[in-house]
């Protein structure tokens, strides 16, 4: 049979971090030792106290749907923490749980954006930012960086326009690792508001911060949806719990979405999550991983130093961003062919990414370590 696909669907991209990491897994399957610094996974496992918490509800039968919203219990709690953490004032119903980080943008992209609509991303950026917007029917715009790899607010002004509906900002920034100051949110989220404009606020990496301090705009100003998660801060990448954060009449339109398409998030994970809040035990834990992910990061950029890679210093998050100068696909799969080591090429984030590649440091210092010595003994064409 002929399928004859919709035009939307034709317009969207494969995820290209995807495809690397197949590309890996098929490797590591043949019996190589590959290294994967190309996906946004940690490799630390989901907290023993989350873990008990979900197989606890498990037993007592709390396998059923859930209110589309989410269980009251988990969005107390994240009303709590944005509260005490993020300056937030929100009501338990001004938030909607939803399975993944992923799955909170696709809503807001699907409550806010009709075709002939705009949406601004700071290049280079999340690569599923503009496939979420095309699925939308909407155009991605893309707005320039500076030489730090933070938004050029010249160029920011330039590109809002009538048109725009929304802008996304993810600070710390996938694939940079940049975060960015609170005066630089504040100003894209102000010249947002003075064009009518949304500001998408995704702070999955809030927790994954160095020398500098995360900043919530959704603690000031009201033309901000928050976005946030459990994948990176607590190692629940499989779980898939996300939740959205906005006035109870968003979350309203958007809860229709996930009514008819998902239901629910799943009922046992979202009684992990209480724990993962509620248990001030496992505080203690993320500081102790943020600090591995600093030393990992440290090992990194003098690995990249030796080898004469110039890489932009990662403030937060587990990616840095070298620029190797050579198109970035041609890198990425010499480096998997070559030396088995999995990266992803900056290019699949934009424009502003042609030239890098993005390195995730989510794997042991000993293996961040053989993956330098690996480029350093192999004969590249490219690097």
């Amino acid at each position: 049979m002929k399928y004859d696909f919709s035009t939307r669907i034709r317009q969207v991209n494969p995820s290209a971090t995807q495809q690397i990491a197949d590309k890996a897994k098929e490797l590591s399957q043949r019996g190589e030792d590959v290294i994967s610094l190309g996906v946004g996974e940690p490799d630390f496992d989901t907290p023993v106290e989350v873990k008990e918490c979900a197989k606890e509800a498990l037993d007592d039968g709390f396998v059923h749907y859930t209110s589309t919203k989410g269980i009251r219990e988990l969005r107390e709690e994240i009303v709590g923490k944005l509260e005490e953490e993020n300056q937030i004032d929100a009501g338990i119903e001004d938030v909607l749980v939803t399975p993944g980080g992923k799955f909170s943008i696709f809503l807001v992209c699907q409550a806010f954006l009709d075709e002939n609509d705009e949406a601004i991303l700071f290049d280079p950026a999340w690569v599923s930012y503009d496939e979420c917007v095309k699925l939308a029917g909407a155009e991605p715009v893309w707005s320039e960086t500076n030489a730090n790899l933070k938004p050029d607010l010249e160029d920011f002004k330039d590109k809002i326009n009538d048109s725009t509906s929304l802008v996304i900002l993810n600070s710390p920034c996938n694939p940079t690792g940049q975060v960015y100051d609170e005066s630089t949110i504040k100003a894209v989220t102000e010249i947002a508001r003075e064009n009518n404009c949304l500001v998408m606020s995704d702070e999955i990496y809030e927790k994954i911060i160095y020398e500098k301090e995360h900043y919530s705009p959704g603690s000031e100003y009201d033309n901000v949806i928050t976005v946030n998660g459990f994948s990176k801060t607590f190692s629940m990448t499989g779980w898939r719990l996300g939740y959205t954060v906005a006035e109870e009449e968003v979350i309203d339109e958007m809860k229709k979405i996930q009514q008819h398409s998902v239901s629910c998030p799943t009922s046992f994970a979202q009684k992990g999550a209480v724990c993962a809040y509620k248990n001030k035990e496992i505080e203690s834990k993320l500081e102790g991983m943020v600090l591995k992910y600093r030393k990992r990061r440290d090992t990194l950029l003098k690995g990249l130093k030796s080898l004469d890679i110039e890489c932009t210093k990662p403030e937060g998050g587990f990616y840095a961003f070298p620029y190797i100068g050579t198109d970035s696909f041609k890198v990425s799969e010499e480096l998997l062919d070559k030396c088995h080591i999995g990266v992803t090429p900056g290019k699949a984030f934009g424009d502003g990414g042609k030239g890098y590649i993005r390195i995730s440091y989510a794997q042991s210092e000993e293996r961040i370590k053989e993956a330098i010595e690996r480029i350093r003994k192999t004969e590249l064409e490219y690097i």
